[in-house]
């Protein structure tokens, strides 16, 4: 008898007993020796229906047609089946997914961090599919034993195969993981198109983190960064340490690039936290479009932010800007390191300090020095004033005055004499209005971009790769939505600039322009101009002010009285990935094409040794780079709550704010202390 009568006889065997209801020696037919193991258990089992068994006699096409036809039977009698063993082409073994035991580990079970459990029960339901050649290649079910030594899921939620993805919805997870979708928006979504999903959370988390294995390709993360930088046309660099561990990366995107060649004007530099898990600061340099909105321009994580670690990133950030299009303004907070390597890599350039930052600098260090609220709001306002000068006489008589108001105040006024006062050039009016800064004055525009940012991180916890594919995300959005308004505002027309004077600018200058344009021409139209012109409006934002339009006496404004950074005629957009790169591939085409005319001209041996020593350059493999060291934090302000680590973006608390938030002393209202111990305290 060979083996296809002997499980013909077999199969007749079982379908006798299952007619008769005689499950008596239905053991037998599972193996013998593992009686024990079956009855771990609740008792034994059979599937007394005859779907299964009536699969025995149809032909399937293909192995997946035969599992999918086995696996609803089972679904629907509460049994979930899984891939045991297989070979392509040749058979494959299905059995219950609590089949077999749990491998226990050297590690004893009471030392272990993680608490661990199993659901396999050595349950001995198997099922075999095998394709017959005799049968034109059809997939036939043979039936091993159909014993299940547990009762069967009343819900199937709980078994893991049940709450796999489709292939379909695998590959919808990819593209919402792309578009940077929080795992439980996909989890909504997804069931919106199947309400019978049994997935939950963590499946998305692991068909992420499974997403994720895949794309390095047995790649470091770091390897795997540098290669698709380098593949989606980034300007980039890296610096690494002694060991090999990654401590600056520059990058820009195309498109940056390219935004940032065509608005070279102004640019707004500031450090932000909590974006990645490593805890490196990451420099955010922003730049201004025609249209006053805010574009990334480039990222840099770096190591530290020392002077040496700012002369490095913007010296990378003057090579994509080029000889030709070096920023008039630069726009910071009062950090010295950043203030010495722009001074050190932009000579040409003001650096301007943000007067909001200031102001709530002044707010924390000066503030608990004021009992009363009146005299403080007071101070603010001689503050303001005197930054308000207009001009260098009015300034030096304005600082008299503040000087002889405060003398009483050494504290105060020591402060702003040895911290602001040596820098005014870089925030008094009467020096930044004789600079083009096109209305920037503060780091708020940077901000934002931070603020934006991180809504794209979502948490502080990812890493390089991660940020740097969310930052794509952010940047793409940013520049469709300067293109779109570039290619509207070309097209249309207000209404009130339909008058003769707006013709030769209309759709040629952005709406931002027209509409300051438009403010001062309306002040000359009604004669609401100040009596003397200060110059300082076109000074400072390249756009003719009232007291310009009224000398003029003419009746269309020209062109070119309005500063290239509000022009749109001259700019297109294409989103061209590697549009930034064509002067470079000019530069190589023609260095190639000298390269193999003097090459053809060399004698013989120099041949040899330049195709030596051109082939060890092409053959110059990456060096190895290792992860980031986790760098510490600056630390919190003097007053903050204990930081304890998360995944959350939001920044820790400026010291302004923890003087703003504080309890204060019930004698001088002051903060940093209570009314034992304040200085105001009269002695009894």
């Amino acid at each position: 008898m060979d083996e296809e009568q002997k499980l013909e006889y077999e199969l007749q065997r079982i379908l006798d007993m299952v007619g008769n209801s005689d499950l008596s020696g239905m053991t037998e037919f599972s193996n013998p020796s593992n009686s024990q193991d079956i009855m771990q258990g609740s008792e034994a089992s059979i599937d007394k229906s005859d779907k299964m068994l009536s699969l025995t006699n149809k032909n399937f096409q293909s192995r997946d047609d035969l599992i999918e036809a086995a696996r609803k039977i089972a679904f629907v009698q509460g049994y979930a089946l899984v891939i045991r063993r297989s070979k392509s082409e040749i058979y494959v073994v299905l059995g219950c997914d609590r089949g077999g035991n749990y491998k226990s580990r050297k590690v004893p079970l009471e030392e272990r961090k993680k608490k661990s459990a199993s659901r396999l029960i050595n349950c001995p339901f198997e099922i075999w599919g095998k394709k017959k050649r005799k049968l034109q290649g059809f997939w036939k079910l043979e039936i091993k034993s159909l014993l299940h030594n547990h009762e069967p899921s009343t819900d199937m939620s709980g078994h893991p195969y049940c709450r796999r993805f489709s292939n379909e919805e695998i590959m919808r997870i990819k593209e919402m993981c792309m578009a940077g979708i929080p795992p439980r928006q996909i989890l909504s979504s997804l069931r919106q198109s199947n309400p019978h999903l049994q997935a939950i959370s963590r499946n998305i988390y692991n068909k992420k983190a499974k997403i994720l294995e895949e794309s390095l390709a047995g790649r470091t993360v770091i390897q795997a960064l540098v290669d698709e930088l380098g593949e989606g046309g980034f300007s980039y660099n890296i610096e690494y340490d002694q060991e090999g561990h990654l401590t600056h990366l520059f990058f820009a995107h195309p498109i940056s690039i390219e935004l940032s060649k065509s608005y070279p004007h102004v640019f707004l530099m500031d450090c932000t936290y909590k974006t990645n898990k490593y805890k490196m600061p990451l420099l955010d340099i922003i730049g201004v479009s025609s249209f006053n909105t805010s574009f990334y321009s480039c990222f840099v994580f770096m190591q530290k932010e020392e002077e040496k670690d700012y002369v490095w990133a913007l010296e990378m950030f003057n090579k994509i800007l080029g000889v030709h299009n070096q920023p008039l303004v630069i726009i910071s907070d009062r950090e010295l390191a950043l203030m010495n390597a722009i001074r050190i890599v932009f000579p040409s350039a003001c650096n301007l300090l943000c007067v909001w930052h200031i102001e709530k600098n002044i707010l924390a260090n000066c503030k608990p020095h004021f009992r009363e609220e009146v005299d403080w709001v007071a101070f603010l306002s001689t503050w303001t004033d005197l930054i308000k000068s207009p001009n260098e006489s009015s300034f030096d008589k304005a600082w008299d005055r503040f000087e002889n108001e405060y003398k009483e105040n050494a504290a105060v006024l020591n402060y702003i004499r040895g911290t602001w006062l040596p820098l005014k050039e870089k925030f008094v009016s009467a020096w930044t209005d004789e600079v083009a800064h096109l209305g920037n004055r503060a780091t708020s525009r940077a901000e934002g971009a931070h603020a934006t940012l991180k809504k794209y991180l979502q948490v502080s916890t990812g890493g390089l790769r991660e940020v740097k594919e969310k930052i794509c995300l952010a940047i793409e959005h940013q520049f469709q939505e300067i293109k779109t308004q570039l290619s509207s505002e070309k097209v249309r027309v207000p209404h009130r600039l339909r008058i003769p004077f707006f013709k030769e600018v209309v759709t040629h200058v952005s709406m931002f322009a027209l509409d300051e344009l438009y403010k001062q021409h309306e002040a000359t139209k009604y004669g609401n101009l100040s009596s003397q012109c200060t110059g300082h409006f076109f000074k400072t934002m390249g756009i003719p002010c009232g007291h310009m339009i009224k000398d003029m006496k003419i009746q269309v404004l020209p062109l070119n009285a309005i500063h290239n950074q509000w022009r749109m005629d001259a700019r297109l957009f294409n989103n061209d990935q590697h549009g930034s790169l064509d002067d470079e591939n000019d530069q190589i085409n023609s260095l190639l094409l000298d390269f193999k005319e003097k090459y053809e001209k060399l004698p013989i041996l120099q041949k040899d040794d330049t195709k030596r020593q051109l082939s060890q350059f092409v053959g110059t493999s990456f060096p190895l780079i290792l992860e980031p060291k986790i760098q510490p934090h600056k630390g919190r302000p003097l007053g903050s709550k204990k930081r304890n680590e998360s995944s959350s973006t939001r920044r820790e608390p400026s010291k302004f704010e923890i003087v703003e938030k504080s309890r204060k002393c019930s004698v001088c209202k002051g903060v940093g202390h209570n009314k034992s111990t304040c200085p105001f305290q009269v002695a009894s």
